[in-house]
């Protein structure tokens, strides 16, 4: 990241040129989320404190340029970081937007007051989630019976004897 401060000034139309991405209507050529921190406001705050404060605002775009862009701006010491989310709304529904913006609050809390706790460490999920993906969702199991496939066939044959089996142009 330190290294990519070398070419911030690079107009972003230029970089689009050099690399010649596959072109999709449906997507932005290089990225979908944008993360932007806006520090040029700090007046003296230590981003490195324990406290983290962070209230929503409304963001003034019409449109969303990207998929997800995430905003965050240091006012002061007394209202701290300020954010907002902007979303494609073809893409995301609002409440599927709030929920990823809670996590990311989520994920910020535990690293700002915790930093010694890995990112991979932090619990996004809220409680009782992690068991509905892992457990209630993905509780397929069903009984299979162990026969051939004509074994099976021949079952299905005598259950509904008269049906028609197959069908092919009409006949």
């Amino acid at each position: 990241d330190l290294e990519a401060y070398a070419h911030q000034d690079l107009p972003f139309e230029r970089l689009v040129e050099i690399l010649n991405p596959e072109r999709s209507l449906s997507r932005h050529p290089l990225f979908q989320v944008m993360l932007i921190l806006n520090n040029q406001m700090a007046t003296g705050v230590d981003v490195s404190t324990p406290q983290l404060d962070i209230s929503e605002i409304y963001a003034t775009h019409d449109a969303a340029r990207f998929d997800l862009t995430f905003e965050f701006g240091q006012l002061d010491a007394a209202i701290g970081l300020r954010g907002g989310l902007t979303f494609a709304d073809d893409v995301f529904e609002r409440g599927s937007a709030e929920l990823l913006a809670e996590r990311f609050v989520r994920l910020l809390g535990v690293v700002v007051g915790s930093p010694d706790v890995p990112v991979g460490g932090v619990e996004v999920l809220v409680p009782g989630e992690r068991w509905r993906v892992l457990e209630e969702w993905n509780d397929t199991a069903v009984d299979v019976p162990w026969a051939s496939l004509p074994e099976l066939f021949e079952e299905q044959v005598v259950r509904v004897s008269g049906a028609v089996a197959v069908e092919f142009e009409g006949g």
